[in-house]
C-alpha cells in the first residue's frame, strides 16, 4: 500500500511540475524535440519565438523540409542517407533549441 501511495503522490507532483511550466511561459523539452505535440499554450509561445526570428524560423522550416526529401529519396546509400537523417535531426532539434531559448531566460528579454 505505501509503494501505490508513493507512486502516486510522485505522478501527481512531476504533473504539477509540468503545468506549473506550461502555465510560465514555457515549452516542453518533449515538444521541442519533436516528441509529443505542443499543447495550445505552447503553439502561442512557439508562433511568438517564430514571428520575433524569421531568419531562424525559415532555417528550422528548410531543416525540416530536407529531412522530409531525404526520407522520401529511395534507397539505403550505404548507410549515409541514415547518418545524414541522424544529422539533420540534430540540428533542427538544435535550431529549436536556439529559437525558443530566450523562453527560458529569467532576464524578461
Amino acid at each position: 500500500m505505501k509503494k501505490v501511495l508513493f507512486i502516486l503522490a510522485i505522478a501527481i507532483a512531476s504533473a504539477n511540475v509540468s503545468f506549473a511550466q506550461q502555465v510560465g511561459g514555457r515549452i516542453s523539452f518533449d515538444v521541442i524535440i519533436g516528441n509529443r505535440q505542443p499543447a495550445p499554450n505552447e503553439i502561442t509561445l512557439m508562433r511568438a519565438e517564430e514571428a520575433r526570428y524569421p531568419n531562424m524560423t525559415n532555417a528550422m522550416h528548410e531543416v525540416e523540409a530536407a529531412m522530409n526529401h531525404l526520407n522520401s529519396a529511395p534507397g539505403i546509400f550505404g548507410g549515409h542517407k541514415a547518418q545524414a537523417a541522424a544529422d539533420l535531426k540534430k540540428a533542427w532539434i538544435s535550431l529549436r533549441k536556439a529559437l525558443y531559448f530566450a523562453l527560458y531566460q529569467d532576464t524578461g528579454r
